[in-house]
């Protein structure tokens, strides 16, 4: 069985696109598995030096890393000066 050259090149470029896509769509489903999800009722931030973070523990008052104040988390993440608006 003969392959001529021009038939080899195809084939091998077939196999790399191929090869190329599979690992590309892995990645994608990678990323996705190992992504971030977070949501605002996670997310404290400081009232004195405006640092947002995540605690390690799920609590609803912890401290600051970066200044080390008390840091409250309230209804709706809202800081006491904003509070609700009311119509």
């Amino acid at each position: 069985m003969g392959v001529s050259f021009s038939e080899f090149f195809f084939l091998l470029l077939s196999v790399s696109l191929i090869y190329i896509a599979w690992l590309w769509i892995r990645e994608i489903r990678r990323v996705k598995r190992n992504s971030w999800q977070l949501s605002r009722r996670q997310l404290f931030q400081c009232n004195n030096c405006h640092l947002a973070f995540v605690p390690k523990e799920p609590v609803s008052l912890c401290r600051c890393p970066r200044c080390n104040t008390v840091c409250i988390r309230r209804r709706n993440n809202l800081s006491p000066a904003q509070g609700e608006i009311k119509h």
